[in-house]
């Protein structure tokens, strides 16, 4: 979604994958951002944290700012959601390949050390807990209860469906492709540029195995520019 909005609109769209290539100082502002929601919810705060980390971007998507859908739709009055679904069984399995593995996965070294080569920080991991249970509205969710996070991801869609208004809503499934997202957003379909298929869970997983090979993201980058 971050590539087809970046196309449609020739802006910045924030990602997740930000913080990790090169807006680490981000993180504070993000974990300032979860604390306030959650305890004081003052909202002279919650609007200049978000105008600070999200100047210059168009749009967001992913984790931590899905988490902020109600502040940012009450900032941007005329703003639109685009929800993006999948089988829930295919999420769950994208979330433990690239989100978060299990505690006793096998898997969980390699992917720690990917994090580590990559650069990216202990406290993001507090950042993206904290930001999920925000999101999921769940504060005692246990991340290695695969039942409890499907019921999560369950409720959030029907949550998010209820809670905003049809006409700034767009329930966008994977293969929907650009039609029904650009007549949701008035804008017209890009000419010659296929949807864009980034992110795909094997594409993430080549690239957590590119940083443990070469050893950090930019050289990565550097090797392999088509898969950043």
């Amino acid at each position: 979604m971050k590539k087809a909005l970046e196309t449609i609109f020739s802006q910045p769209c924030y990602h997740g994958f930000e913080i990790m290539t090169g807006k680490q100082c981000d993180i504070p502002k993000w974990q300032m951002l979860v604390d306030e929601v959650r305890t004081t919810h003052c909202e002279e705060k919650i609007h200049r944290y978000l105008s600070e980390i999200l100047d210059c971007y168009v749009a967001v998507t992913d984790v931590p700012s899905c988490a902020f859908y109600r502040e940012l739709m009450n900032i941007h009055p005329y703003a639109k959601v685009v929800l993006t679904v999948r089988d829930k069984d295919d999420w769950l399995n994208s979330f433990r390949q690239v989100i978060m593995p299990k505690s006793d996965d096998p898997s969980k070294k390699q992917f720690e050390e990917a994090k580590r080569l990559a650069g990216v920080p202990i406290e993001w991991d507090k950042l993206l807990t904290d930001s999920l249970k925000l999101a999921f509205q769940k504060e005692d969710i246990d991340f290695d209860d695969d039942a409890m996070l499907l019921e999560c991801y369950e409720k959030h869609i029907a949550t998010l469906q209820e809670n905003i208004p049809p006409t700034r809503l767009l329930v966008h499934r994977l293969g929907d492709g650009w039609e029904p997202l650009c007549r949701f957003l008035n804008v017209d379909i890009p000419a010659n540029i296929p949807y864009p298929k980034m992110n795909q869970l094997s594409d993430m997983m080549k690239l957590r195995d590119l940083i443990t090979k070469f050893g950090s993201i930019e050289e990565v980058a550097r090797m392999h520019p088509g898969i950043m």
